[in-house]
């Protein structure tokens, strides 16, 4: 799906996207919103439209010409964006077939119009999308459900600390490797598959690590013969990226497929410039990928979406070797040599690729890149920041601010609050207030930290726009104060503004939920499971609840998670549900999500739901069952169905403790992404 903001988190139906409805598709991604139809008086003008939402369920896999819309109450759940102005269509361009049919070009979204009356979903500067791009480097649920299966007979949670009756259990690397990886590579290879099956087995050996794929996936991101569809070529490409292989062979493919303007119909060469900044872990190598990167920004592009993905690729790469460049095209507007201006997006990922390299200055001046970024959010007579630059100059000081000497830190953190008090633009305050939040947490302490704490307190109580800013503030504070966080100074603000929050907006309340997980807070356990049993809530808060209830751990709520996800006839609450209980280290959940599949009674977006749900969880005893449905021998299962489980398998098998895709969500001016439709599109894979 190629228009609606989404995140590189592997488990963004999953964790914390209950305002989401989602349905993988290319890529074996989906859609993770927030939905939002943004009225057009209100909407910025340097923003696209969201898509509607408010459309009724369809099954993955539906009539031709539409992808999967959700539907829903209260908070609703989102639609794809629309070819009647709802956003750009997938296949970069070309004109190709729906989502689900073979042929050329890429799949197309589909959607519903926004229903007269429909309830309004949270525009761009709601806090759902901030949490939607960064959760999974702040959760690292991988690696915590990891921890929670270490003691092995009785596991120890990884959040609370105590014993759980029915542990969860790791797939272990011989269950993977024999079981895991010669399917996968049998789908990847069969040709009779949809492109979706394929994409998604792409995807799932790039995770798994899977070297000896290289041959196949090289033929595919090139497009040897031409047989391959669009997104087949252009998973194949992020698949380097994802597998970590950082070798002369995969390097000189990377950038074949990169710097081949021929391939232009689709968003192999993006793809293949993220994947080019992913491979960071040979410095000695990027010089090659360094010039290869800086070749496409300084040259001609038809599309929008080449030059801001090698740009952002720079700043993945995190070598300070790029920065003289970067600061060029900041103070000129252009690459060197080259004869066009950047545009105000490309410049918005100029100013994002030195916040992530995280370097003050340069060779010939220890300040000069901080210097720069702050004249960007400082008022200047007769020059003007555009927006997207300004926006992306705040979170690249809170990415700069920890290499700081002591007096360039302070004068970033005076620009921060300036920000965070008087910006007049909601998404540059709630920036500011996270770039806050994260120095508290990492790069300050003593005095400094304890202030910015209070600063942060003020705006949790005092912020102008209440739903928009608050929640914000209420996340930063939880980011600073950790999960040792003091009960007077953070906890408590959190759980009376989640209590005070009772009769406003369920989504405000939700960030709340989501800050007293944050920090773990034992004392809102309470008014949270009171909150997930009541049916007469907002689905969609519950869900938020749900996950907040497992961040914190305490084994007490276990059993209405539990209840919830055997009950309860919401699939988004049931899928939250699902995650909760295996962060709560219960294996009885993965018992009844296993029964579900093995069952085949369910509608197939509801199983799709609960595969996705096993993925992310990575118990061992989801193998068999997902295989099952991925080979479907018995022609039970639509392909798309098919695809998630192959999704979660690659889910299952990839070890890592955070997906490699969080390090380019983490922190990224989303504002920007929707101006990109091939970000947009790779942050939507699983």
């Amino acid at each position: 799906m190629r228009f609606t903001l989404t995140t590189a988190a592997a488990a963004a139906l999953l964790v914390g996207a209950p305002f989401l409805a989602s349905d993988a598709l290319a890529h074996g991604g989906m859609y993770r919103g927030p939905a939002g139809e943004v009225p057009p008086e209100s909407r910025a003008p340097e923003d696209p439209p969201p898509p509607p939402e408010g459309g009724p369920d369809t099954t993955p896999g539906g009539t031709p010409g539409g992808g999967p819309t959700t539907g829903g109450d209260g908070l609703g759940g989102p639609t794809t964006g629309n070819g009647d102005g709802g956003g750009p269509t997938t296949g970069g361009g070309g004109s190709g077939p729906t989502a689900g049919n073979g042929g050329g070009g890429g799949p197309r979204t589909g959607g519903t119009p926004l229903r007269r009356g429909a309830a309004k979903g949270p525009g761009y500067d709601d806090w759902t999308y901030w949490w939607t791009f960064n959760k999974d480097e702040i959760l690292r649920l991988k690696g915590r459900l990891d921890g929670a299966r270490a003691d092995t007979g009785r596991t120890t949670h990884a959040f609370a600390g105590r014993k759980s009756v029915a542990p969860t259990r790791s797939a272990t690397v011989a269950a993977i490797q024999n079981r895991i990886v010669p399917a996968l590579r049998e789908m990847l290879a069969d040709e009779s598959l949809t492109f979706d099956m394929q994409s998604a087995a792409a995807i799932a050996l790039g995770k798994i690590g899977d070297t000896q794929a290289i041959p196949t996936l090289a033929r595919m991101a090139r497009n040897e013969g031409g047989s391959y569809h669009n997104v087949v070529e252009e998973s194949a490409a992020l698949a380097f990226g994802l597998m970590q292989a950082d070798t002369q062979q995969v390097r000189e493919i990377l950038i074949d497929v990169l710097t081949d303007k021929d391939h232009n119909a689709s968003f192999v060469r993006p793809f293949a410039a993220i994947s080019l900044g992913l491979l960071n872990r040979d410095p000695r190598a990027n010089d090659v990928k360094i010039e290869a990167l800086l070749s496409i920004v300084a040259g001609k592009e038809s599309k929008p979406d080449v030059k801001p993905a090698a740009l952002l690729a720079l700043g993945l790469l995190g070598d300070d070797r790029a920065v003289p460049d970067l600061l060029f095209m900041l103070e000129n507007g252009r690459a060197r040599d080259a004869k066009d201006d950047l545009s105000d997006v490309e410049l918005s990922f100029v100013v994002q690729a030195l916040g992530k390299i995280g370097y003050p200055g340069n060779a010939d001046d220890d300040h000069a890149v901080v210097k720069a970024v702050l004249d960007l959010t400082a008022k200047r007579r007769g020059k003007k920041t555009p927006v997207h630059v300004r926006r992306s100059a705040i979170i690249a000081l809170g990415q700069l601010a920890p290499a700081c000497t002591d007096r360039e830190r302070t004068a970033v953190i005076k620009a921060l609050k300036s920000k965070a008090e008087g910006a007049k633009d909601s998404s540059e305050q709630a920036f500011a207030l996270i770039a806050l939040g994260r120095l508290a947490a990492d790069g300050v302490a003593g005095d400094v930290r304890t202030d910015i704490a209070r600063t942060l307190r003020y705006h949790l109580e005092h912020a102008r726009q209440t739903n928009l800013v608050q929640p914000f503030a209420g996340l930063a504070l939880a980011l600073a104060g950790g999960p040792r966080a003091s009960d007077e100074d953070v906890r408590k603000p959190l759980r009376d503004k989640f209590a005070g929050a009772a009769r406003g907006d369920p989504r405000a309340r939700a960030a709340y939920a989501i800050a007293s997980g944050l920090v773990r807070d034992p004392l809102a356990v309470a008014p949270l499971t009171d909150t997930l049993r009541d049916r007469g809530t907002d689905k969609r808060l519950r869900a938020y609840v749900a996950v907040a209830l497992g961040m914190i751990g305490d084994p007490a709520s276990g059993s209405v998670v539990r209840d919830v996800l055997t009950d309860d006839n919401d699939r988004d609450l049931r899928t939250q549900a699902a995650v909760a209980a295996g962060l709560l280290g219960n294996g009885a959940a993965v018992d009844d999500l296993v029964a579900i599949l093995e069952s085949g009674k369910d509608s197939q977006y509801v199983l799709g739901s609960v595969a996705l749900a096993l993925g992310q969880i990575g118990d061992e005893r989801a193998i068999a069952p997902l295989l099952r449905i991925a080979r479907d021998a018995e022609k039970r299962f639509p392909d798309i169905t098919r695809a998630l489980a192959t999704v979660a398998l690659g889910q299952i098998g990839d070890r890592r403790e955070v997906p490699v895709l969080a390090r380019v969500a983490r922190d990224i001016n989303f504002r920007t992404i929707g101006a990109v439709p091939a970000l947009t599109e790779l942050l939507t894979i699983l």
